[in-house]
């Protein structure tokens, strides 16, 4: 009987180490990414470059929006692309998130209006890249996507930008 007790105590000492190894490692990762995800934190005037999805090739001018992220995840942006007009696009609003090394997953929403009516949504889904500048960073590519509220076929883009923070 001792030496089943033995045993029993052996394997919860045994599992127990071994979580305790496990959320050491966890946490030790938390804090590798915490100061890369602090990187990006901040207010950003970003030059976009819409892209045929297929080709690559630009699709009209390149046009600024500006981008805040915010510590805890949440995003907020603006755009000033003329090709909406003259539907009305509102601020986008959305998650981020650290992905690895100096590099981010953002995805907002907005809505878009014509003559007061919700026309469609609009959602963006891009990957950032930090450089060794901690100032500037790249988008080497987004996703966009638009949804008519009447429920008709979604429409699909692809864009590049450069962002540079506002100090």
């Amino acid at each position: 009987m001792k030496s089943v007790v033995c045993i029993a105590f052996y394997r919860l000492v045994l599992a127990g180490t071994c979580a305790l190894l496990l959320a050491g490692a966890a946490g030790a990762q938390s804090e590798a990414w915490g100061p890369e995800a602090g990187r990006l934190e901040g207010s950003w005037t970003v030059k976009v470059t819409q892209q045929n999805c297929t080709t690559g090739d630009p699709v009209g001018e390149p046009f600024l929006s500006l981008l805040t992220f915010s510590r805890g995840g949440t995003l907020v942006e603006s755009t000033s692309n003329p090709m909406f007009f003259p539907a009305v696009r509102g601020d986008g609003h959305g998650v981020w998130s650290a992905t690895g090394r100096q590099t981010y997953r953002a995805v907002s929403i907005a809505f878009i209006t014509l003559n007061g009516e919700l026309a469609k949504t609009q959602t963006i889904t891009q990957k950032i890249e930090m450089g060794a500048d901690p100032n500037t960073f790249e988008v080497p590519s987004a996703s966009v996507v638009f949804v008519p509220a009447d429920g008709g076929p979604t429409i699909t883009g692809c864009a590049t930008a450069t962002g540079k923070r506002i100090e």
